[in-house]
């Protein structure tokens, strides 16, 4: 009885995995060939380096998307049970709720180990291999691969905004720059046009700015230097740039699990360069874990909302794990500069959702109703009711 209820639960859920978890990927893979298209046909770029973009992006994608797969995959599976009494019929058979633990174990098991091997050993590799794509790109064609309106950050220590640039991406306006390269000076320029000034040797780019201003702050705050300028070229050395594997100065997420623990050892390390590496650490272990916490926060919580339609299902999961991700970028932020260590930042919203997962398993399989979820419920019946009621009048 214990083999076909595994079976059957397995099943169930393994259909909405694959499903959500194509269906995710694919939205994710549309956004970046989107923004990859306009520096395809902006420059003359291959399809190859567009390609190898792509790539070295899907281990970055699947992160995010398999712990969100694996919410929808027992939330669905679990609400259908539910509308369709199944689990009622479980329990009067003598099932209880407790039973369906290990097939939500060997779902949530499965995708916590694919996605620690993804950020643990292959998303290292990725990240290094896109910043190479990248800067191959830069030496042959002189484009950064720069977008509009948001912040590009994919050369070490520098941060680019542009709000808007021309076709061929080498004028640029309305341009912002963060350098954080030298530890003892951080520099902010802000100008309002600049040109891109390709050396043919490949060796460096020349960003010409025109009309602007450049504020350095030194190390600790303690000075201030406000520069005015008419013309400034901002020169970026692509060889400083290019990645060694026995480079200690890569960044943190280039490094391998293997060089994160080696480096962590070290004790040659001021404390920012050690809280970051241990931020990193801590990042790559904890978020592959909100595979566990989300799928058995999802089982009992289908089961106490009683999610009739697959739609209301999938709207149910988007919250959570947004509630869930907002929970860590804040628990994140706070882990990364606040006063207390990232290991505390990073694993507090497991260890919070964890406990809420306990909680709900215990008052489901005792049929007793988690108070938060009947007022949700409540509210939502009553916007419901309030909304039909105005579209009628």
């Amino acid at each position: 009885m214990k083999r076909i209820l595994l079976r059957y639960l397995l099943v169930e859920q393994a259909v909405p995995f694959f499903v959500s978890l194509l269906v995710l990927t694919l939205v994710l893979f549309l956004g970046k060939i989107m923004r990859y298209t306009q520096l395809l046909f902006a420059s003359e770029s291959g399809l190859a380096d567009l390609g190898m973009l792509l790539l070295y992006s899907l281990p970055y994608f699947l992160v995010f998307t398999i712990p969100m797969a694996t919410l929808l995959a027992v939330l669905l599976a679990f609400a259908r049970l539910a509308h369709d009494n199944e689990i009622t019929a479980m329990k009067t058979a003598g099932i209880s709720f407790y039973q369906t633990f290990p097939a939500v174990a060997l779902l949530t098991g499965f995708a916590w180990l694919t996605t620690l091997g993804l950020s643990s050993f292959v998303l290292p590799h990725s990240n290094s291999g896109f910043q190479r794509v990248l800067l191959e790109m830069a030496r042959s064609r002189g484009q950064l691969g720069l977008k509009e309106r948001i912040f590009n950050d994919q050369f070490d220590g520098l941060v680019f905004f542009i709000n808007t640039m021309s076709p061929d991406g080498r004028h640029l306006r309305e341009v912002f720059i963060t350098d954080e390269r030298s530890p003892e000076t951080k520099s902010t320029i802000v100008a309002e046009e600049g040109f891109l000034v390709h050396d043919p040797s490949g060796k460096r780019i020349t960003l010409r700015l025109l009309r602007g201003q450049i504020f350095r702050v030194g190390d600790e705050m303690e000075s201030l230097q406000t520069i005015r300028f008419q013309n400034y070229d901002f020169n970026l050395d692509l060889d400083s740039f290019a990645l060694n594997e026995k480079d200690f100065r890569k960044r943190e997420r280039h490094l391998s699990f293997t060089e994160l623990r080696q480096a962590l050892t070290s004790t040659k390390l001021d404390s920012k360069k050690r809280n970051n590496l241990s931020f990193e650490w801590h990042r790559r272990l904890s978020l592959p874990f909100a595979c566990i916490v989300l799928g058995f926060i999802a089982a009992p919580l289908s089961v106490q909302s009683r999610t009739g339609s697959r739609l209301s299902g999938v709207v149910l999961g988007l919250v959570l794990f947004l509630l869930y991700y907002l929970f860590v970028s804040a628990a994140k932020a706070l882990g990364k500069d606040g006063p207390y260590p990232p290991a505390i930042g990073l694993w507090l919203p497991n260890v919070i959702f964890g406990v809420l997962a306990v909680i709900l398993w215990i008052k489901t399989a005792r049929e007793s109703p988690f108070k938060p979820i009947l007022l949700v419920q409540r509210s939502a019946e009553l916007v419901a009711s309030w909304l039909k009621a105005r579209s009628k009048s």
